[in-house]
């Protein structure tokens, strides 16, 4: 229930925070609720990507990109994420998430997402999504054109070009047994 009000809000506020162009950063004024918290008494490592979701989410309705994404019924899907942690997030502390289109390859967006407090980052994502159309995966320069924007600059790191490759799995409509692990052998 929590994800769902706090998606309700996000909505509903998107417009009070303004728009976002492309390239720049949307970013969403939050605070750590109680069941955000594991048992070491920090946000839980899992609610930092599903806080991430917002943040796209945000960036999306400011940007306009949902209303395209509607009206041309494109689902985004998270093809990978990674998170690296610096500092905790207490219990009701406020902090703000920014998302901003870090770049992108002929199949995907990347989305870099920052989770700051005073200034400092605490954590940060990568997030690589590909967007669906009736369940068949969009070019993201087809992409660029249903949602009527000029493509944001794409600067992503130079580790997370080849992130994509080396953390691949088969195709769904391909074999992929579990078998013993290690399963990346």
């Amino acid at each position: 229930m929590n994800r769902l009000l706090r998606t309700a809000w996000t909505v509903t506020t998107a417009r009070r925070r303004g728009p976002v162009g492309p390239g720049e950063h949307a970013v969403l004024p939050l605070r750590v609720l109680p069941n955000d918290i594991d048992l070491a008494g920090h946000m839980n490592n899992g609610v930092y990507l599903s806080i991430a979701d917002l943040g796209r989410l945000d960036l999306a309705v400011r940007s306009g990109w949902a209303r395209a994404q509607l009206r041309h019924r494109l689902s985004p899907v998270v093809m990978q994420e990674t998170i690296t942690f610096r500092t905790s997030l207490r219990p009701l502390q406020a902090f703000e998430l920014h998302s901003a289109v870090a770049g992108w390859d002929r199949v995907s967006v990347t989305f870099e997402q920052r989770f700051v407090v005073d200034g400092q980052v605490c954590a940060q994502a990568l997030v690589r999504m590909r967007f669906l159309q009736r369940g068949r995966g969009v070019d993201t320069d087809r992409l660029w054109s249903l949602l009527r924007v000029e493509p944001p600059p794409s600067d992503l790191p130079t580790w997370a070009k080849g992130w994509g490759d080396g953390a691949r799995l088969p195709s769904p409509r391909a074999d992929a047994p579990a078998g013993p692990p290690p399963f990346w052998a």
